[in-house]
C-alpha cells in the first residue's frame, strides 16, 4: 500500500484493489492524474459543495461499504461540542492490503469509547494537521486512544524542510524529535513496526 500526501487535507491511499481520495476540504484532485478502475473520494463533513461523482464514488456519511475489493466503514465522531451541536465527522477505515488505514477526518471532540471501540483496529492513522478541531494535546490522546503502529501526519513545508506550525505541536506533544520526511508512504502488513511510529510525507506534485 501507498500513501501520498496531494496538498492542504488531501490523501491519496492506493491499494492493489483501489484508490482512495480523502479531502476533507471538499475539492476534488484532477481526475486526469487519479483516473483508476476502482477510485473512491471520501469526505468527512458533507457541506455545501458540488461533488461531482463522474465515474467514480464518492462517500460522505458513516455506513459499510463494499466497493470493488475495497471495504470502507464510516464512524461517526462528534464534528462540534456534542453539548451544543449535532454536527457529525465521520472517521473512515479502509480495509485493504491486508491492512486497517483509518482518516481521522477533523472530530471537534475525542471520540467516544464506543467510537473507538467501532472504529477497532487501526494500523495506520492518517491525520490532517492543518485543519483540527482538537487542540495537539486532544489530538494526541485520541491517537493513543486508537493505537495505529503509523501515524501519517500533514503539514510538512518542503519549502522550508520543516514541518508547519500545527504538526510541529503534535510531533512536540508526541515527543517526536527526528524524522524523515518522505514524498510517499509504503506499508505493507509484514512491515508493520512493533512500537507507533511517525511517518511524515512531503507535498506530493506530478
Amino acid at each position: 500500500m501507498e500513501i501520498r500526501w496531494l496538498g492542504k487535507s488531501t490523501f491519496e491511499v492506493r491499494s492493489s484493489v483501489g484508490v482512495v481520495v480523502v479531502d476533507h476540504q471538499g475539492k476534488l484532485p484532477s481526475p486526469t492524474k487519479l483516473k483508476d478502475a476502482n477510485t473512491v473520494f471520501v469526505y468527512s463533513s458533507d457541506g455545501d459543495q458540488d461533488h461531482s461523482s463522474n465515474d467514480f464514488q464518492i462517500l460522505t456519511g458513516p455506513g459499510e461499504y463494499e466497493i470493488g475489493g475495497l471495504s470502507i466503514r464510516g464512524v461517526a465522531t462528534p464534528a462540534d461540542n456534542p453539548a451544543i451541536s449535532k454536527k457529525i465527522n465521520t472517521v473512515y477505515i479502509v480495509d485493504a492490503d491486508g491492512l486497517q488505514v483509518a482518516m481521522l477526518g477533523n472530530p471537534g471532540s475525542q471520540p467516544s469509547a464506543h467510537s473507538v471501540e467501532q472504529i477497532s483496529k487501526v494500523d495506520v492513522l492518517i491525520i490532517n494537521t492543518e485543519s483540527q478541531g482538537l487542540e495537539p494535546d486532544e489530538l494526541s490522546n485520541a491517537i493513543r486512544n486508537l493505537e495505529p503502529k503509523i501515524v501519517v501526519p500533514s503539514g510538512y513545508d518542503s519549502q522550508s524542510g520543516k514541518p508547519g506550525a500545527e504538526m510541529q505541536r503534535l510531533l512536540t506533544e508526541l515527543g517526536v524529535k527526528e524524522f524523515e520526511a518522505t514524498s510517499r508512504v509504503t506499508v505493507t502488513k509484514s512491515g508493520l513496526p512493533d512500537e507507533r511510529t511517525i511517518m511524515v510525507p512531503r507535498q506530493h506534485i506530478d
